[in-house]
């Protein structure tokens, strides 16, 4: 009777994949993908509703700067990064453990597949362990914790690049309130050229419109901008200046000589990939020297084959060691080596004309902040005159009045884009600039 039950479950599980395959096989791709395309139209058409009616949210510095951390794609990228490194190091570690294997299997002769019997099931339960050479184990080991270095410190790059592109969003919806207002100044002035000179003030106010109409794609660029540094699309999003920190680096110069302030975080990732760079070179070198592998093999834990059962015996455990030294008769080493030092030779020539010209970046524009902050100054003053004292009620003196008023508004709005930038390639290598901002992630919280 549990002869016949086992023929029974034995036929219907053959049965069951059978019918899976040609399930599998018959199914056409055009009919799965037309599926997928059909639920993609309908999503569209929930979302397009959506994003017709989006909400106006309000964000100050410190909750945008929190959602960038959370949901910036770069940023989640970079701590996947690091999470894959974290891995990587414990890997190492976790290959010496002992690995199971379980098989199983049936061979039947096609004429005798009707009288199939349970002891036709063949089945084996395998263990290996095997100690890597000391040579390659060690330089896993320390490949793996550079990599976890050099992906740890790329993290706190890409945060640094994101924030700061933040914080030049917060200094372009700013701008485009203070043009708002300048447009509105302009308007008024359209419409005092209409009572002096009614062509004049329409092709003045014509041109106002059109201001206003680049003005609103500028502000749908800095909506797309702003969802992607967030890494949200669900409103409309409107921000003030509420903690928005503040840099005089006019005032306050950095000390480019300062090390232990500029740039160590650039310092840093530039000495880990000198040190990949001598790694390399190492490990080839390394292929020089004899390596030894040491194995431990064993019977079956268990074995069932023929319908006769096999279980593990200690005194089939073997232990087995293996020394190999690789002559380099063909110098195909030696050539590897040469290639590879001609490459970081050109590879440290790089680093360095990199690393120069990030000084002469920052020499530049040392120099030229202060002279740009008295530029903004003097204009923003002019400014304020030309707002506070209308223009005399005739038409040369209104066509001065717009022609100078356009003039100062440009002038400022580009002074204070290149005080942006200015002032962001300071932050980038203040170290002290950073402090309280910028943290590694825990492992715990990279999960999304």
């Amino acid at each position: 009777m549990s002869v016949l039950r086992h023929r029974t479950a034995l036929a219907a599980f053959l049965l069951s994949i059978v019918e899976l395959a040609s399930f599998t096989a018959c199914r056409s791709p055009k009919t799965r993908v037309a599926r997928q395309v059909e639920s993609l139209r309908n999503e569209w058409q929930m979302n397009l509703n959506t994003q017709a009616h989006l909400p106006v949210r309000v964000l100050d510095w410190p909750t945008a700067l929190a959602q960038l951390r959370s949901d910036n794609l770069k940023l989640r990228r970079a701590r996947t990064d690091v999470t894959n490194s974290q891995e990587a190091v414990r890997q190492v570690f976790r290959d010496l453990t002992p690995t199971l294997n379980l098989r199983s299997g049936v061979s039947k002769n096609i004429k005798d597949i009707s009288n199939l019997e349970f002891n036709d099931i063949t089945f084996s339960a395998d263990s290996i362990f095997s100690l890597p050479g000391l040579v390659s184990f060690g330089a896993r080991i320390y490949a793996t914790r550079l990599f976890q270095l050099r992906a740890e410190t790329a993290y706190l790059l890409t945060e640094r690049e994101q924030v700061i592109e933040l914080y030049k969003l917060f200094l372009a919806a700013l701008d485009a309130q203070d043009q708002a207002r300048h447009l509105t100044n302009q308007l008024e002035t359209a419409r005092a050229f209409q009572q002096v000179d009614p062509l004049s003030g329409q092709i003045m106010l014509t041109e106002v419109q059109v201001q206003e109409t680049s003005r609103s794609q500028e502000l749908e660029t800095l909506q797309q901008r702003a969802s992607e540094l967030l890494g949200r699309r669900e409103a409309r999003w409107s921000f003030t200046t509420n903690g928005l920190p503040e840099f005089r680096y006019d005032q306050n110069p950095l000390p480019l000589d300062d090390t232990n302030r500029v740039a160590q975080l650039q310092l840093r990732l530039l000495g880990i990939e000198l040190e990949a760079a001598h790694a390399v070179l190492t490990g080839i070198k390394l292929r020089y020297w004899p390596e030894l592998h040491i194995y431990v093999t064993s019977p079956p834990i268990y074995q069932r084959f023929g319908g006769r059962e096999r279980w593990w015996d200690s005194g089939e455990v073997r232990a087995n060691a293996d020394l190999f030294w690789f002559i380099d008769t063909r110098g195909v080493i030696s050539r590897q080596v040469r290639q590879t030092k001609r490459q970081q030779v050109l590879d440290r020539e790089r680093f360095r004309q990199e690393s120069l010209a990030l000084m002469d970046r920052l020499l530049f524009t040392q120099n030229l902040i202060r002279t740009a902050y008295e530029q903004l100054q003097r204009i923003e003053g002019q400014l304020t005159i030309m707002q506070a004292v209308p223009p005399a009620q005739n038409y040369d003196a209104l066509v001065r009045y717009a022609s100078d008023y356009r003039l100062l508004v440009d002038q400022h709005r580009r002074l204070r884009r290149e005080l942006a930038e200015l002032n962001a390639l300071f932050w980038f290598v203040d170290e002290q600039a950073w402090k309280g901002v910028s943290s590694m992630p825990p492992l715990a919280s990279v999960a999304h």
